[in-house]
Parts: C-alpha cells; structure tokens; sequence
C-alpha cells in the first residue's frame, strides 16, 4: 500500500527497516594514530588543488571488490574504499576522497590529518539541520537478503509514521542500531554496503554508523567473562569481537555494562562485570582496550585502527542499584537508590576503568547514559529525572573529568508514555520538545532509539530564541563534532566497505572459536565436589545419565547430543508418543507423562547425574494486574516478605497530589515462576542413589542455595550458560579455574537487608561442605582456588574512585 509520507510525520517517526578485516575491506596505517598531525599540511593550507590523476609518481593502486566497490590503497597511508572512483583526487601522489566534489582536497578529507582536527573541521561547515541530523541513534531492521535495501521494513519503536531507510538517509541521519541478522555476517555486510554506496554521494558523503547490542559469537555472557577473573583473557575476547563486528560492517557497540550490580535482584546482572568495583573496573578497561585498539600480528597495541570498534560503555552513572531490584525500562523501576551513600563506588568502572584505559585509544569514544533517575529527597544528586536530561549527572563526566567523547542517551527517552519503548523519567508530563531542548542542555550528544527530527529541530530553536542563533549553532556542532570524530578514529569515513565474500572466515575463524571455547571453560564455577565426583580421568569418557527436561508441551535434552558425546558417554531418558492437547498447527504437544526416565539399573552404572536447572525466576517485583509492589525473590519455594529487613516505607516514590507514593511490598508474597527445578533436582537426587549427583545451573542472577545444595554431590554454576558450556568440566577434561564474581545469599533475609548502592554486604551461604558462597570463592580439582587473583581481589569493596571527587 502506498504510503502519504509527509516531511513532518516521516521526520518524527521511527525508522525501521554486521580476508581477515585487512582483507575483507580497509586497512591502513593513517588510523592508527588518530591525531598524530606530523609532516601534514597546516589548516590554512586548504582547499589544496587536485593533481591530474595518476600523474607523476602515484603512490595508488586500485582494487574492484566482490560487492562493487573500490578499494584504494595508498602507499605508508591509509586504504580508501568508494562506490564511484568518480570521488577520487590525487594530492602528492596519494589517493583522497573528494566527498563535496570541489574538486580540492579539503582538510576534513584529508587522512593525514588527526580525527579530531578532520571531525572540527567539517563540523565547522555544518548547518543546523545537518548536525542536528548526527545527534540521532535510532533504530532499523535488517530483515535479510538485500532485495529493495532502502526500503522501510515496519517501524522497530515509536507510534508514528514508517518512513523508508531512504528517508533517514536523505535527512543526514547517520547512526543507526541494527537489530536483525538472522541470515548472517555476509548477508550484514552486503546491506552495510548497500548503505554506504548510497549516502557517499550526498552532501559531504558521511558514511552510516552500524551499531549493535552485544552479540556472543559464542563467547561466554559478560558475567560469564568476568567468573575468569582474568583481564588479559578479556582483552583478546574484545580484539575478536572488534575484527567480527568490523567484517560485518558493525562499527560501534552499545556496550559492554559497566555497571556495579550492588543489588542482588537486577535483571541485568548477567550483562556486566558483577559487583566487585575493581574486577569491573579492571574487566572494563580490559574490554574497552581490546575492541577499541587493533593489534598487529605480534599482539602490538597500534590504537585506532581497522579492527576498532567504537566501544559506548553503559550506563552512566551506574543502573545497577535500582530500589528492591526493579529495573529501569519499566516506570515501576526508574528509581536508583542510595541508602549506603555510595554513588561513588558506582563511579569507578566508568571513571577510572573507562577514562584510563591501558590502551593506545586512551579513553572509550562514548558512553551511554543510564535510564534511571539517582534519588534523594535533598536532590544531593541532582535533579530528579532520568540521567539523559541530568545536567549534574552528564557534568560528572564533562567537567569533574573533562570528558570531550559522545554521550549518547538510553533508548526511548523523548517518546511519550504508551510508546512501545518510553522511558521519560521525570519528565513524563513534558512534551517531546522539551524533552530534547533538556537533553541538549543536559550536554548529550546524541538520543538512542528514534528519528524524531521535527522535535530536535523545534527544541534548537527554542534554544536560539533564548539564547542566540549563534550560541544554539555552535552547541549542536559541539555534538556533531563528537559524533564525527568516531568516524574518522576508526577510519570509517575513509573505507566505510566491507568485503563480505570474507566476512564469515572472520565470524567463524578457528582463532575466534578457540578463544570461544577457552573463554567458556574459564567462566565456570565449580562451588562444591564431595569425594572429587568431578576430577581428571586422563581422558577416559565419564558415563553421564543427563536428564531430559519438560518445558511448553516438549521434552528436550539440555546438551547438544553430538558435542557431549565427544566428552562423555552419554545415558538419558526415552520420548514416547505425545499425549497432549493439540498446538496451533493441529498435532498434539507432548505430556510430562510422556517420558520413560532411566531405570535405576542404568543410571547406577553411571560416574554421574548431571542435573541442569536454572536460577530461581525471580518476576520483576509489581504486578500490573493489580498494580502493586511484590517482592523478586532468589529461592524456589514461596517468600513471604514479612521478616524483619524489609522496608515498610519505600526509599523512593514519586509525588502524587502532594504526597509521596509507597512502593514498598511488605506482606506480599511471591513464588519463583520454576519452583518446578526444585521438584526436579528433589526427583533426581532420589534416583540418583549411589551415583554422584552433580547440578549444573545456569544463572542469571545471585540465588539462594539452601533449597538445593544439600541434594547435590557438586555444583557448577555458569551465568546464562548453554548446556554444553559444562561438558569440559563435567567430563573431568578441563580443570576448574572460575571464581565468583558476586556473593551468593544465605537467605531472603540478608537480601532484604542489603543495601542496593554497596557491593558485597550479604551474608553469604555456607554449604555442607563449610565453603562461604562468597565473591571470589571457587574450587578446581584440589580444593579451594587461592591463587594471586584471589588475593587481589578478596580484599574489601572500594568505595571512591581515583580520579574524581564528588
């Protein structure tokens, strides 16, 4: 169906519509010193006139790639890439882009030049509109095999209209997070390229900024990373993602989490470093160094280069103490508080992990600000809103450590409650207009999560009828400046191509999946071993009855047959005829009574029971049926909130007709979502007899483990773990090196007496065994781990960061 799109509701929607990177697009030594202006012409020296192409002595030589484009390659410079060699100029015998198509070489073209000189200096040129358009990050859908690639594919967020990929890129909106790519790095690559042919021949030629959320490439989850304690591991985890991200065309990652996960019950504990200040700050920086540096063959830090990623660490200040465990997305979640008085511990990842990094790129190119609002009755953090449009918050980075990089806000910030994605907090009741004027002023650079042009465009105009045209012009270009300069440090501007006929051999190098491999077998705790059930057996394969699981009207096996049978002998359970009601295509679903499990005979001529469970699902504490508060529990059986430690009164609540509104729970109750796992383990430790039961559990989040530790022989714990991550370990081939990296609670009790903003003040379980569940506590095949990295780390939390002072 024909759409009527006009210029004001395409421009407040949505849009909706990833060799060895050497080889599959640019490289190049121009980049590797991002600012290093040497021997190159002074800024008054341009516009330099263009030499006939290819006289004297060129120092060129160019190259057609598979998907069309050019590649450049300049001698001792940079490696160029362009759809139409019709851009192309030659100053000193070296090849440069003509992207205004003056026919001069423009300082802002030239790669010789520093990124921060090239990124002033077209920002310098830029009219309102056209910076205005770099400081939106919205979202777009990249649905599969490029047919029509400017072709809008259905709006990914927000309730107006569905403009077309074209209509973003004709209103120089450049930075886009991608959320598809289900049919691979080739299919990713080839759409990027499709993007950057057609936005090169537009005013200035500004490529399109790919960006995307973590992706695994089967790497353990950052949780899962940080388990290792181990920062050099980190480090080369990060390189291998910066060179599959690049041969995807993906050229920034929102991410990793930064945040201090003080409070137990956050759902988004999986996605960070865990609760430890200095393991996150050390995890942080050794993230950071390795995506945003490009190493050379022997493992050389060059800094910025072709294998960068542009790394947005997130959330500023830190989203990980948000009130009893609610999370931030969600209006019952926006409060992060404070009753330890320690905001500033929060600050150390982000300040001295992401502001000093022990690599060449020095600092990480941009952070993403947090959703939540800091409270305080005082306002001793500031205003009470959302952190995107607080000016103490974002003045913590610009003037208490005079950071110049992007800062860009969370998702759906501007959009109005309702919306698919909002997250206006505090300034709910504001309309979309003084949403962005307030972030603008705030001092971020860029919105996450839309295309809302018209409402930018009115806010800065407020802002020069306040203030003046020239005062509100130079303001935006401050951003775009930032936006910019993370395009020239990474050499996108110069090669935005990828060659994507190479971009799997990168995804799926063996380099990349040993790594994998070794990553996940260090980021598995082993907390108990009674009689050394799990030990070496010199290669000899372990009998291993895995039981099979019932879940949504199937029964499936937790590991993948094939891999676990390279490691062990497995022994499992039989699948009968389903019995159940009929699905949605007509066949009928299987029942739990469906399955023979192994008899006891099998099972005692096992070594071992793998039992797989998952973490108590703990809800996300309110109850939209009912509208009230419940409390998220991290046991399986029923938690009444009714013991001592819980809050009657609710630390943070907004302002309703003059009285403030009570969160708290107290009295309710709520039961784990699969209080069936504690069954199952019940069921399995009776079958078990004799043979060692071993629980491997896949968590997302602290749990308590009193419910089940003392059915179990051993445990192994792995943070949003797959099934097969605990095949190494459990067949005795690998030894178990992983510590933990946040505190496991004795009870509900100690959780609810827990302060959300201090790390590691629970008390902590103590097993059969007499180990405490505590941060740093692990075991290998001897006994308890007391290696150097326990000895730096199993010291007290740190509370204030080096290089600032609130």
């Amino acid at each position: 169906m024909e759409k009527n799109v006009t210029r004001r509701n395409f421009l407040q929607a949505t849009a909706a519509a990833s060799a060895l990177v050497a080889l599959a697009g640019c490289s190049g030594e121009g980049n590797a010193s991002a600012n290093d202006t040497s021997g190159v012409p002074a800024a008054d020296a341009y516009p330099i006139d263009a030499e006939e192409w290819g006289s004297g002595t060129p120092k060129h030589a160019e190259e057609e790639m598979r998907d069309g484009w050019t590649r450049v390659t300049n001698e001792g410079g940079t490696t160029l890439g362009v759809a139409s060699t019709d851009k192309l100029i030659q100053v000193d015998g070296l090849a440069f882009k003509d992207l205004n198509g003056n026919g001069k070489l423009d300082l802002w073209e030239d790669w010789r030049q520093g990124a921060d000189e090239r990124a002033a200096a077209l920002a310098a040129q830029l009219t309102a509109d056209e910076a205005l358009a770099l400081m939106l990050h919205g979202s777009v859908f990249n649905a599969g095999e490029i047919t029509d690639v400017l072709a809008g594919t259905g709006p990914v967020e927000g309730d107006n209209a569905d403009p077309t990929l074209q209509e973003v890129l004709d209103h120089g909106i450049r930075t886009m997070l991608n959320f598809g790519n289900a049919n691979g790095a080739p299919v990713l690559a080839r759409w990027v390229n499709k993007l950057q042919e057609y936005v090169e021949g537009q005013t200035y030629g500004i490529p399109v900024n790919i960006s995307n959320n973590p992706k695994d490439y089967g790497f353990p989850s950052t949780l899962g990373l940080a388990a290792s304690f181990d920062p050099d591991l980190v480090r080369r985890v990060a390189d291998e993602y910066g060179r599959a991200y690049r041969a995807e065309g993906v050229s920034t990652l929102l991410g990793v989490q930064m945040d201090i996960t003080s409070e137990p019950r956050w759902s988004r504990i999986p996605d960070t470093f865990g609760e430890d200040p200095a393991l996150s700050r050390d995890m942080s920086n050794a993230f950071a160094s390795g995506l945003q540096s490009t190493y050379d063959e022997s493992g050389e830090d060059q800094g910025w280069g072709s294998e960068s990623v542009i790394n947005m660490l997130k959330h500023f200040p830190g989203d990980g103490c948000g009130e009893q465990g609610r999370e931030a997305h969600n209006d019952y979640g926006k409060f992060c508080v404070y009753p330890g008085n320690n905001l500033a511990a929060h600050l150390i990842p982000f300040v001295d992990g992401g502001l000093h990094l022990d690599s060449k790129t020095g600092q990480t190119a941009a952070y993403m600000d947090s959703y939540s609002i800091a409270y305080s009755d005082t306002e001793e953090y500031g205003e009470l809103v959302g952190s995107a449009f607080s000016k103490w918050k974002n003045d913590l980075l610009r003037e208490k450590c005079g950071y110049d990089g992007l800062i860009c806000s969370d998702w759906g910030v501007i959009d109005d409650p309702g919306a698919m994605v909002s997250t206006p907090w505090g300034m709910e009741d504001a309309t979309k207009v003084e949403r962005c004027k307030k972030i603008v002023e705030a001092g971020v650079d860029q919105i996450g999560g839309g295309f809302d042009l018209v409402s930018l465009r009115a806010a800065y105009d407020e802002m020069a009828s306040e203030t003046s045209e020239d005062e509100a012009l130079a303001r935006v270009r401050e951003s775009a400046r930032r936006a910019l300069r993370t395009f020239y440090v990474i050499g996108l501007s110069d090669c935005p191509y990828v060659d994507s006929s190479s971009a799997d051999k990168i995804v799926e190098s063996d380099e990349l999946l040993a790594l994998a491999a070794e990553a996940v077998d260090k980021s598995i705790v082993m907390l108990k071993n009674v009689g050394g059930a799990i030990s070496d057996r010199g290669g000899a394969k372990p009998k291993v009855y895995v039981p099979m699981k019932f879940a949504d009207g199937a029964w499936t096996l937790p590991v993948t047959e094939a891999v676990a049978s390279e490691v062990i002998e497995i022994v499992t359970d039989t699948i009968g005829d389903p019995t159940g009601p009929a699905g949605e295509d007509g066949n009928l679903t299987y029942a739990e009574s469906d399955v023979t499990r192994a008899t006891p005979e099998q099972i005692a001529e096992c070594d071992l029971v793998a039992c797989y469970i998952n973490n108590p699902t703990a809800g996300v504490g309110f109850d939209a049926e009912t509208e009230t508060y419940v409390p998220i529990t991290l046991q399986y059986g029923e938690y009444v909130a009714d013991g001592p430690n819980v809050r009657e009164t609710s630390i943070a609540g907004d302002v309703v007709n003059g009285e403030k509104e009570n969160r708290s729970y107290a009295g309710k109750s709520t039961t784990a979502a699969n209080a069936s796992e504690l069954a199952f383990v019940q069921e399995m430790s009776e079958a078990s007899g004799n043979v060692p039961l071993v629980l491997c559990v896949s968590a997302d989040r602290p749990m308590i483990f009193s419910e089940v530790e003392p059915l179990a022989d051993a445990i192994l714990i792995g943070f949003n773990a797959g099934g097969d991550d605990y095949l190494n370990l459990l067949a005795g081939k690998t030894e178990p090196s992983a510590l933990l990296p946040l505190q496991m609670p004795a009870n509900m009790d100690t959780v609810e007496a827990n302060q959300e903003d201090v790390p590691r003040d629970l008390e902590c379980y103590v097993d059969s065994e007499g180990n405490e569940y505590d941060f740093a506590f692990g075991l290998n095949w001897s006994g308890v781990i007391d290696d150097d990295r326990v000895k730096t780390y199993s010291v007290e939390p740190l509370t204030t960061p080096e290089h600032i002072e609130l």
